[in-house]
């Protein structure tokens, strides 16, 4: 089984908008800095931009990307909890992309295609490695479920099918008689008369 979260790169772009409403917010109150009511208005802009990026770094650090040897997983949110799954059965195709900032910063976009219908699990970003750690390691359990399902099953015996029954007097299957052992007693050979070595009677 595969577990991670995203890249920390995936925070990069909400604390760049952060940064520039705090700028803006400054710059007003640096055109007016004895007033009090955008004194207030920028307090409050200032305390909504902590407010969100705690609750995107808290984001980031309770969504977990997971592939088991069945399926694919995105578990995401805070205080709703939201999974998108997609069978590892279902998927046709795999691509991994990475731009040459995403290569220098060892993370990548996974694009899953599955056959029949749109998943809600097809497109995943941000997520860490490179083509040598989390990808290869996606198309080993990728190519080991497919063999699994190759692979016929047994036949498991049905409800009404007949097992043998075994005498525990004799540990046979019923039926079978135990084999008949034939005891004989020689038949004692006369002794003959002229037989060397015997005493006649004359």
């Amino acid at each position: 089984m595969i577990e991670t979260r995203r890249h920390w790169m995936i925070l990069v772009p909400k604390v760049l908008i952060s940064l520039a409403i705090l700028g803006v917010a400054f710059l007003l109150l640096s055109e007016d800095p004895y007033s009090m009511a955008l004194d207030n208005l920028v307090m409050l802009v200032v305390v909504g931009v902590l407010l969100y990026l705690g609750y995107q770094v808290l984001q980031w650090w309770l969504d977990h990307f997971v592939v088991t040897t069945r399926r694919v997983l995105l578990v995401s949110g805070v205080l709703t909890k939201r999974t998108a799954i997609m069978p590892l059965l279902k998927v046709t195709d795999m691509t991994y992309m990475q731009t040459p900032l995403a290569r220098l910063l060892s993370y990548g976009t996974f694009i899953f295609e599955s056959a029949g219908q749109d998943q809600a699990l097809s497109r995943v970003d941000y997520l860490p490695g490179g083509p040598r750690q989390l990808y290869i390691q996606i198309s080993a359990l990728l190519f080991q479920n497919y063999g699994a399902a190759m692979t016929p099953p047994a036949p498991a015996p049905g409800p009404y099918s007949e097992q043998p029954t075994v005498d525990v007097r004799t540990g046979r299957p019923a039926g079978v008689e135990e084999p008949r052992i034939h005891q004989t007693t020689p038949i004692p050979r006369p002794e003959d008369p002229y037989r060397p070595g015997r005493e006649g009677d004359d």
